[in-house]
């Protein structure tokens, strides 16, 4: 199988091919255009490098959230339509598990942080394997909250994601020297771990199609929340100041 991945959830726009056997190409880009205008010319030069046509592909898989609200539904469309167009099946996998996932070999737990705003931090905690063991599942809760929960285990931890290098002194004076960090090169998510475990659900018959696959949000966005308080204030929800 061939598989394309997709990572839009965050800063980095990466994009990734890979068969059963290794890494086919990874292409990663942390620039500050948005990536909107960065996504599909990165997967049109990636397939014209590695010789490769769509109608090659076999299945696309993509980081379905939590992340960047914006960034996952520029994902998710992109699969979408890729997965509509081909034919083939979507696998939509965590952008926390995926982060997990590139360290296999960690002799503790990994904890996943990307930032999430509103003082909050996007989190899940895991096993560390080549398909990462949830011991928490994905959600959305204040740093302090996380680390205080993390305060009653005896393990080391291993702190990834944008997030990590944000709140280091936190997370190291809380933890002491049960917290480990990563440099930050290998702290964000890459698209050639979103492929592999998307390959792994596509082998084991879990794929989807292009009409079933969901963003996984894990919380409502700001503009969200705003619109609902203000239609149980009794407005329309609309902003007329906008």
């Amino acid at each position: 199988m061939r598989v394309l991945g997709i990572d839009s959830a965050t800063l980095v726009c990466s994009v990734a091919l890979v068969s059963e056997e290794k890494t086919l190409a990874e292409y990663n880009l942390q620039v500050k255009k948005t990536h909107s205008e960065r996504l599909l010319p990165l997967i049109a030069a990636m397939l014209r490098d590695t010789g490769l046509k769509p109608a090659d592909l076999d299945g696309v898989a993509v980081a379905a959230g939590p992340g960047s609200f914006t960034g996952v539904r520029i994902g998710m469309v992109t699969a979408k339509t890729l997965g509509q167009a081909l034919a083939v099946p979507l696998a939509g996998v965590s952008t926390l598990q995926a982060l997990a996932a590139q360290h296999p070999h960690f002799p503790g737990v990994v904890c996943p942080i990307l930032d999430a705003r509103r003082d909050q931090v996007y989190n899940a905690v895991f096993r560390s394997g080549e398909l990462p063991e949830h011991i928490q599942k994905e959600r959305a809760l204040a740093l302090g909250e996380l680390l205080a929960e993390l305060q009653d285990g005896d393990e080391d931890v291993l702190f990834v994601g944008d997030a990590a290098p944000l709140h280091r002194e936190t997370i190291a004076d809380a933890l002491g020297r049960r917290a480990c960090f990563m440099p930050p090169e290998s702290s964000v998510c890459r698209a050639a771990a979103v492929a592999r475990l998307g390959l792994k659900e596509l082998q084991a018959g879990g794929g989807l199609s292009w009409r079933d696959l969901e963003p996984q949000y894990v919380r409502r966005s700001e503009a969200e929340v705003k619109y609902l308080a203000r239609k149980k204030q009794g407005g329309t929800g609309l902003d007329c100041d906008n």
